[in-house]
């Protein structure tokens, strides 16, 4: 088999070395270790079964040279039976291998799944700008079913047909060595053609692997906005698109289809060009007189191909599996960046006394090019703060470095004096709460949604953050209230019944630091005046900072930041800022421009 060496950036993005069949194997055995008794029962079986194989053409030549020709009718009923016992026996070894086997392979790939779904969820946010989502669904879903495939059907197929090939080369030269001789030298001829085939099999899969992902994430980008292409008429547009994308899944699969056809019949073939050579032999080699033998030989040479056609085929399968094994190793192998349990709050945390931001600077790409440029302030404990400023002036981007989605080039922030660049992500998310601009919304019911399945959650607690969003109402109206569906990303809820969901659910966590990104830009302003009124009723119990849509809900904010061009250039409450008749009062009256 061809050892890949070369290294390239997968789809799913993580750096990818190219490896051999057996060495991705390997990479791959740690999973098989925790059910090894699994598989050791049915290769026991598997054994058995390969043995019975052996021996039924032994019996048939027996019948041949002692029954033929003596019609010895007592003997014909013994190898008789013999015969139908193999058939019984080997049965029974069937049904027990292929049930330990499938049960084997169904608990490594539930390992595997999870391993893999455990180390995508777990990474930053950063890595997910990157990727295509549709890729990492292809390798949740696809690429795992091909590991599934490799080890309840492929491997161990290779491995019984590798051994029956075995077994069977033996029994010939035990029945004739001259004969046996004429088969092995086949053998080399066969194990060239694979040798050449795989070097275009793992090409072939492997291009059908990654055009697969392209089509799953153009299927669910255009999916996810189909309101926008309705919107434009654009479907026809949209279609071309797709039948480029299909139509080079189309040629992969063709060249997979194409690499297969030309291999299998030559394997058919050296099966027909064996058998003349067996009877051609017998007539130029006057040791080969036994009619039982020269059966006997057809019958195993028979045997002997199906599993030579059977590795053709699995090797087949087996370069398939093993491309998609080339996209998960690299998942699997990486570190688990952020962990999925929260962390408890540091002591020096509590209680919250300020957040400070110290000459912050970020750039998303590590480059000159900065979304915030050396910003300072600081936040009192139970204080309102708001943010306002055009859009793309980095409003979004400071929250995000606040909640530890990215993390300054630049400069600190800080917690009580602490730096958060020595905590995880995961121990600065347990403090806060983040209601978006857009709100998002599972599958599910309304309470799965508030609680995010979380069962320890009691109803009287969902029900209390529910009425402190002014959404218990509404709820109690629905005909299964709390148990009612929300349809797939909440598409059964209207804008702002989801947006109070989304508070309802910030509510129910009763964390000390309220992050507001425009969340109240789908609301009707009934609610919202609502809702900022259990906003003022959290004041003294939290810290909130809202990204402000609407200014008027920021009008009694302690403190106001106007941002611009990725810089704080103003500071002050409502009144004081509009008093200084700088960028804030432009901004409000609509005469912010480039220039200021």
């Amino acid at each position: 088999m061809v050892k890949h060496t070369s290294s390239s950036f997968t789809d799913t993005g993580v750096v990818l070395d190219k490896q051999g069949d057996w060495a991705l194997i390997r990479r791959l055995s740690v999973y098989i270790r925790p059910f090894q008794t699994l598989l050791m029962g049915a290769a026991f079986f598997l054994g058995v079964s390969l043995f019975l194989d052996l021996i039924r053409p032994l019996l048939l030549k027996q019948t041949i040279d002692r029954v033929i020709p003596s019609h010895d009718i007592g003997v014909l009923v013994q190898l008789s039976s013999f015969y139908l016992a193999t058939i019984l026996v080997g049965c029974v070894t069937l049904f027990i291998q292929n049930y330990l086997l499938a049960l084997f392979g169904q608990k490594v790939i539930y390992d595997i799944r999870n391993t893999v779904f455990t180390k995508i969820i777990s990474r930053t946010l950063q890595v997910f700008t990157k990727i295509p989502i549709g890729n990492l669904v292809t390798s949740v879903t696809n690429d795992i079913e091909s590991l599934r495939t490799l080890y309840t059907d492929v491997l161990l197929k290779l491995i019984s047909s590798s051994l029956l090939i075995l077994g069977m080369l033996v029994s010939m030269y035990f029945l004739n060595v001259t004969l046996a001789l004429v088969v092995t030298a086949l053998l080399p001829l066969m194990g060239g053609t694979i040798l050449v085939y795989q070097k275009y099999a793992r090409r072939a899969f492997r291009g059908v692997r990654t055009k697969l992902a392209a089509s799953n994430t153009s299927v669910q980008e255009m999916l996810n906005l189909i309101l926008l292409i309705k919107s434009y008429l654009a479907e026809r547009l949209i279609e071309r698109k797709y039948e480029k994308i299909s139509q080079e899944f189309l040629d992969a699969g063709l060249f997979e289809v194409k690499t297969f056809a030309i291999f299998r019949p030559i394997v058919d073939s050296l099966f027909f060009v064996a058998t003349i050579a067996i009877l051609w032999s017998t007539n130029i080699f006057s040791s080969v007189t036994d009619a039982g033998t020269v059966f006997a030989f057809l019958q195993y040479m028979n045997k002997l191909f199906q599993p030579l056609k059977d590795i053709a085929e699995k090797y087949n399968s087996l370069q398939s599996s093993l491309a998609g094994a080339e996209r998960l190793l690299p998942i699997i192998n990486e570190p688990t960046i952020e962990k999925i349990e929260a962390d408890t709050i540091p002591q020096a945390w509590l209680p919250l006394r300020e957040i400070r931001f110290d000459h912050v600077w970020f750039s998303y790409d590590n480059s000159e090019t900065y979304a915030l440029k050396d910003i300072s302030f600081t936040l009192k404990a139970g204080t309102y703060t708001g943010i306002v400023g055009p859009s793309g002036s980095g409003k979004s981007t400071l929250l995000g470095l606040l909640m530890g989605t990215y993390r300054p080039n630049k400069g600190h922030i800080y917690i009580n004096d602490c730096d958060l660049a020595n905590y995880p992500a995961t121990v600065i998310r347990n403090v806060m709460s983040y209601v978006f601009q857009d709100s998002y919304l599972f599958k599910g019911t309304i309470l799965d949604n508030i609680t995010l399945y979380d069962t320890a959650i009691s109803l009287d607690q969902v029900v209390a953050a529910a009425k402190q969003a002014h959404l218990h109402e509404l709820i109690e109206k629905l005909p299964k209230g709390y148990q009612t569906e929300v349809g797939y990303l909440g598409s059964l809820l209207s804008g702002g019944q989801r947006q109070l969901l989304s508070m309802a659910r910030m509510f129910l966590r009763k964390r000390p630091v309220l992050l507001f990104d425009e969340a109240t830009a789908s609301i009707d302003s009934h609610t919202e005046s609502l809702i900022q009124e259990s906003l003022r009723d959290l004041r003294q119990s939290a810290t909130i900072i809202s990204i402000a849509h609407r200014l008027s809900t920021v009008r009694d904010a302690n403190l106001l930041l106007m941002i611009y061009k990725g810089q704080l250039c103003e500071a002050g409450t409502y009144d004081e800022l509009w008093a200084h008749k700088g960028l804030f009062r432009n901004f409000v009256e609509g005469k912010l421009n480039e220039e200021g």
